[in-house]
């Protein structure tokens, strides 16, 4: 079976559900507060799994009562935690969601915790035999550990790309699969265009797979050494929180299920889409047949 490690943020969401985004000094009923595992890495884990890839995360978390929690989630959907280190006396990196039912948008207010991005956090171990190593720029001395070793075993390193953190520059040059937002694409080159942003991005650093997203108006991906264009899917949005790293967990396993770029591009849009139908960025039911079925149905 094919495998997937990860290592990044893992977080801890509480997720307040409010008919529209409170203004500011005032008082607002929530409709429901739930609280879930999040984070780039970690949602991208969960997705995968779900879709039958074996998926493994390494890194460092907190003993406390967050990072508890989010081993048992792990655990819940089949990603292995053997490899972690836990922490004691640290806090976990915790994040507040506000979910605007009326506009469909979320809006997140985040702390990283105390958990040091410490090099030697990383079981490298892990990697071995794995088919690729998911990364997302955050615990970036860790990350670059990681990295380096999976180039040296022959792994598959990709990078989910969604901010731009300071170094992160740095990472690149040891990517082979590069998906970033238009936002990091554009912030990076500082081209006015995601298109022009990707062939940049290519000149520089030429990674094995190069797509752009971009929300709403789908994206763009190099084939041939030349810019083409996949779809977005359109859905009532009901929490589109998770839905980028939704986006690289399906991708990633589309990819390692045999099919094309551009067939793993619109798969992974397709179960993006999917997902902001549900609140929780793990929650909802879903498998291939289920993400295959939106696509007949959205097409």
């Amino acid at each position: 079976m094919k495998r997937i490690v990860g290592f990044g943020a893992c977080v801890y969401d509480t997720l307040i559900e409010c008919e529209k985004f409170p203004v500011e000094d005032t008082k607002l009923k929530a409709d429901n507060i739930s609280v879930s595992g999040g984070g780039p890495v970690g949602n991208a884990l969960v997705v995968a799994s779900k879709l039958g890839v074996k998926t493994s995360v390494i890194g460092a978390f907190a003993n406390d009562a967050a990072g508890n929690y989010l081993l048992d989630d792990f655990k819940k959907y089949g990603v292995d935690i053997s490899g972690v280190k836990i922490i004691d006396g640290a806090k976990s990196f915790n994040s507040y969601i506000l979910l605007s039912k009326s506009e469909g948008s979320r809006t997140c207010v985040f702390n990283r915790g105390t958990v040091l991005d410490d090099e030697n956090n990383a079981n490298l171990s892990v990697i071995d035999g794995a088919d690729i190593l998911h990364l997302d720029g955050n615990y970036l001395n860790g990350a670059l550990k990681c990295a380096k070793y999976a180039k040296e075993k022959g792994v598959l390193v990709s990078l989910d790309a969604g901010g731009l953190y300071e170094g992160i520059e740095k990472l690149l040059p040891f990517v082979d699969i590069l998906i970033p937002s238009a936002e990091f694409a554009m912030g990076l080159t500082g081209k006015d265009a995601p298109i022009d942003a990707l062939i940049e991005l290519n000149k520089r650093y030429s990674p094995k797979i190069l797509a752009v997203t971009d929300g709403k108006n789908g994206g763009y991906y190099i084939e041939d050494n030349s810019a083409a264009r996949y779809p977005a899917f359109t859905v009532k949005a009901v929490d589109s929180n998770g839905a980028g790293d939704t986006f690289h967990g399906a991708f990633l396993a589309a990819y390692l299920s045999g099919k094309s770029v551009r067939e793993s591009l619109i798969f992974a849009s397709a179960t993006s889409a999917y997902k902001c139908g549900f609140v929780g960025a793990r929650t909802y039911p879903l498998s291939t047949e289920k993400v295959l079925e939106f696509i007949k149905e959205n097409s």
